[in-house]
Parts: C-alpha cells; structure tokens; sequence
C-alpha cells in the first residue's frame, strides 16, 4: 500500500470518527433544531471560507513539521498524514473562525487533528486486537452510506473518484474494510443504542425550550412525529459517540504515544 493510499484510507475513517464527535458535542442540545438532525455529519460546503467577501482568506501553516507527527503504540503518523487531515479541516475551521470576527487558533487546530488520528489510531488497533472483520454485507452497507454523502451514483462512480485522488481498487478495498471495522467496534462498545420515547421526548422539549428561549418562534418547531426519526438518529449517534469516548480514554491509559508538535 502506498503511503498516500495509507494517508486518505486513514483520512476516510478519521472523518468517520470526527463526524461522530461531532453529534455528540450537538447532542448536549439534541434536537436544538430536530428537523436539522443530520447536518452535524454533512461535509463542510468548500465555498463556505469564500463567504467572507474580499477578505484576505488565511492559509494553512505546516512549516517546522516533524516527519513523524505522533507514534502510537509503535505505529507512526506521518506528516504526510498529518498534513493530508490537517488541511482537509482547516477551510471549515478558519471560516468559523472568520464568522466569529477571530483569527483561526492553528496551534490548538494542529493539538486537535493529532489527538483525532491518535485516537483513530488506537480505535483500529483495537478493532485488529478484537479479531473484528469487515463482512460483504457490512462492506456493502458502507458503499451505500459513501455513495449517499457523496451524491454519486454508482460504486463504479466512487471508486473512480477515489481513484483521481491516488486510491487504486485494491487500496480502496484495504480502506474500506478498516472504516467497517471500526464501525463495528463502535457497535460493539456502544450496544443497543434505542433511544425511549422519553428520550426523544425529553430531546424534542429541549428544542422547543430552547427555541422559545431564544426568541426564535418565527418558525415553529414541527410536530414530534415528523421529526421523530431523526430525533432518533441523533440520540443514536450521541450514545455511540460517547461509547467511542470511553473506549478511547480507556485505550490511552494503556497506550505508548508519543506527539511531536
């Protein structure tokens, strides 16, 4: 495997994982908008740093880098991986950064993509230590969920677009397997993660108490039954997430890392 099909096989799961935190940093206000649900998951819009006007856009800051970045347990990050995840995150950074009227903090950006492939790391260890496998089902399941959040249409589509990034099928196919393994990780750490009617209840008054608070009535909230499911899907997240949380603090006690920023 080459190492730039390692740095964007890596940067696929590393998004997977990033996404699942972030539904559990939205769940404290779960359901702050239900019928929003699913947009802590979305792809950042690559316009969205052009907002700014005229405005002189801010780059990426990547001089002085070691070129290992992190070892975890013996397994190097690279800078080249480092480097791949870091500028994959810093358009949406420096744009929220720019909203804010604020300057985007690099250093703190630089401590937040190595803990995240650090910890993606630790999960794919974890996941080959558990003897996990990627089953043709699982595997055809993930080609779907790729093929909705990329608007393609087919898997010959998707591979194709992998493959103008550097992927070849049969990186691709190694890639692939690891994301499903680790979703399967997850699931196995987080269990059955039903929410109660209670709790989507309790999401949805939330929203409501929220949205009343705020002032922001103009547009109501819609009823419960129509957001309901994907209330669910994001009280579902939020357990996993957590799980996730948990398995990693757990995974580091034991870990030998070392970070070189």
């Amino acid at each position: 495997m080459t190492i730039k099909g390692t740095i964007l096989g890596r940067r696929l799961i590393a998004a997977a994982f990033v996404g699942s935190i972030a539904v559990l940093g939205g769940c404290g206000a779960a359901g702050d908008e239900p019928e929003g649900a699913a947009a802590s998951s979305t792809a950042p819009a690559p316009d969205e740093s052009a907002a700014a006007g005229d405005a002189a856009q801010p780059e990426p800051d990547l001089e002085g880098l070691p070129d290992v970045v992190a070892v975890v347990n013996g397994t190097e990050i690279t800078r080249e991986e480092f480097t791949a995840a870091y500028e994959g995150q810093f358009p949406q950074a420096a744009a929220q950064a720019q909203a804010g009227g604020q300057d985007v903090d690099q250093d703190l950006l630089k401590t937040t993509v190595a803990d995240n492939l650090v910890s993606t790391e630790l999960l794919r260890q974890e996941a080959d230590e558990r003897g996990i496998e990627a089953t043709p089902e699982a595997r055809a399941a993930a080609i779907e969920n790729l093929l909705e959040t990329s608007g393609l249409g087919s898997e010959e589509e998707l591979r194709a677009a992998f493959s103008e990034q550097g992927l070849d099928d049969a990186e691709f196919d190694s890639q692939l397997t690891d994301q499903v393994k680790l979703d399967a990780l997850l699931a196995e750490e987080a269990g059955d993660t039903t929410p109660s009617d209670q709790e989507v209840q309790d999401a949805y008054d939330a929203a409501a108490a929220q949205q009343e608070a705020s002032g922001a009535t103009a547009t109501p909230l819609p009823p419960i039954d129509e957001v309901r499911g994907e209330i669910e899907e994001q009280l579902k997240g939020g357990k996993t997430s957590e799980a996730a949380q948990a398995l990693i603090a757990q995974l580091r006690e034991g870990a030998d890392i070392t970070v070189n920023l």
